[in-house]
């Protein structure tokens, strides 16, 4: 999801809208403030050039609005959209929110959970152009709802407090802490990466300043302060429902082990649901990778700002680097702000060696993660796959399945011992079919296994600081939770 900054301000009489930016407003608050902005025409609203006829089945029949804005927003790449189709879904779903609060006015948990659909879809599929502070005061009424109808001692909870346990379809009551996540990596690194303990701006920045000091860093104590590891923990499943309505809320997600698979898929799912399936359910075979469930490079702080306000930008994002021309990176343009995603999965999930157009801080919150790096100049080793497969440029992702390598090299292994003594294990079949597996990978990927890279395991409060164009394989070694700020 991205963010917009063509957006209207919500229009005035306005010291009701004024009052509800501050405060929580009532559902009768919002709704009269969304009647007053779905009735009040802008001339300079971007929604005018879907034409009349479309326009007049906003009110009028909003579910078939919506099927006219949806149909549109495939007809093209999602870039090429008009901004006036995703106006038109968005306002059709808030149409069709006021009709569900009318309808279930009196049954407060059906009401939250039509209503929250109905948003969140709109926040993924379009993020909400113009509206995104009004869909913000919807949602901030529901939780007010919710906590309304809830036991009067779960009401009087704060919402900083330790949140009261939920209920989950495959689990008697929430877990305090993810499965696995007292865990201990026992690996043995052969090349490092090089750690520094948190540089001031002033320092990084005369780093950035010399192309040939763009090189991959793990930062210590940087984001110690930050909210979600500590008083309001993104470790406790029971704070995230909370901050999620209970899980009702609506989040994209990958299934299958890698993008790069055949089993690889997405879908939309509720955040229990998410939670409940790949996160909580100790039934769950970790290794399974058709059963793998990904939360990732999803803009969730935009979708769900209270989450936002537990973590700050690092203050070494705001560093302006020097250029440095890479043949295997596209030139971008200069972001005026980090692009904030979030990476929350359970054990298991990886990124498969690939590379990204920005310098990246990668901050890690809950868990660990195995990282494995190679400089641009090792582009010729690790096979780019082709710039247009099915009609997609994946030139920046290798070909080079990372763990069937390693399975086939154990001498660039990763574990206990990084498998030195693996090879006094092996019978004299396996040993011969190793080698054989070896021959097939040198003949498909000649040079990779000689390939140099740096390693290293990001633990809660640690940062990686990733240049652009450098290839990089992570894996989380426990349930884990990311956050990456993109910057240029």
């Amino acid at each position: 999801m991205s963010s917009h900054n063509d957006e209207h301000k919500l229009s005035s009489p306005d010291a009701e809208a004024s009052a509800a930016y501050h405060a929580a407003p009532s559902l009768q608050e919002v709704v009269r403030l969304t009647q007053h902005e779905l009735t009040t025409s802008h001339k300079d609203d971007p929604i005018v050039e879907c034409g009349r006829a479309a326009l007049s089945l906003l009110r009028a029949n909003p579910g078939l609005a919506a099927k006219l804005a949806y149909q549109k927003l495939h007809d093209v790449p999602y870039k090429e959209v008009k901004t006036c189709w995703r106006r038109m879904y968005t306002d059709a779903a808030l149409w069709r929110v006021l009709k569900a609060t009318k309808e279930r006015a009196h049954a407060a948990g059906s009401l939250v959970d039509a209503v929250v659909k109905l948003l969140d879809t709109t926040l993924i599929l379009t993020a909400a152009p113009l509206r995104e502070e009004l869909v913000e005061l919807w949602l901030a009424a529901l939780e007010q709802e919710l906590s309304e109808n809830e036991p009067n001692d779960a009401a009087q909870e704060s919402s900083q407090r330790p949140a009261k346990k939920l209920k989950l379809d495959h689990a008697d009551s929430t877990r305090s802490v993810f499965p696995d996540a007292v865990f201990e990596p026992d690996i043995v690194l052969r090349h490092p990466i090089p750690r520094y303990d948190s540089p001031s701006l002033s320092t990084f920045q005369r780093r950035l300043s010399s192309p040939a000091k763009h090189t991959p860093l793990i930062i210590e104590h940087a984001i110690e302060h930050w909210p979600a590891l500590s008083e309001r923990p993104w470790g406790d499943p029971n704070y995230l429902l909370k901050r999620t309505l209970g899980g009702r809320r609506l989040v994209p997600i990958e299934t299958g082990r890698s993008y790069t698979d055949s089993g690889w898929g997405q879908k939309i799912t509720t955040f229990k649901d998410f939670m409940s399936t790949y996160m909580l359910d100790q039934n769950r075979a970790p290794q399974n990778k058709l059963q793998t469930g990904y939360l990732a490079q999803h803009d969730l702080f935009a979708q769900i700002p209270s989450l936002r306000t537990d973590i700050s930008i690092p203050d070494v994002c705001y560093c302006d680097p020097a250029p440095k021309s890479l043949p295997n990176i596209k030139q971008t343009p200069k972001l005026e702000d980090p692009l904030l995603n979030a990476w929350f999965g359970p054990r298991g999930t990886i990124s498969p060696l690939h590379t990204d157009p920005y310098h990246n801080i990668l901050a890690q919150v809950v868990g660990y993660k195995y990282v494995r790096l190679y400089a641009p100049d090792q582009t010729k080793w690790l096979h780019p796959r082709g710039v247009d497969e099915n009609g997609v440029d994946m030139s920046n992702t290798s070909l080079v399945d990372l763990d069937e390598a390693m399975e086939v090299y154990p001498e660039i292994g990763v574990g206990k011992g990084c498998g030195s003594d693996a090879g006094s294990e092996r019978g004299q079949q396996e040993e011969e079919d190793l080698r054989l597996r070896r021959l097939n990978f040198e003949e498909q990927f000649p040079g990779f296994a000689t390939a140099e890279y740096v390693e290293g395991v990001l633990g809660p409060g640690e940062c990686l600081y990733l240049p652009p164009g450098w290839w990089h394989y992570v894996k989380s070694l426990s349930p884990s939770f990311s956050v990456s700020f993109w910057f240029n």
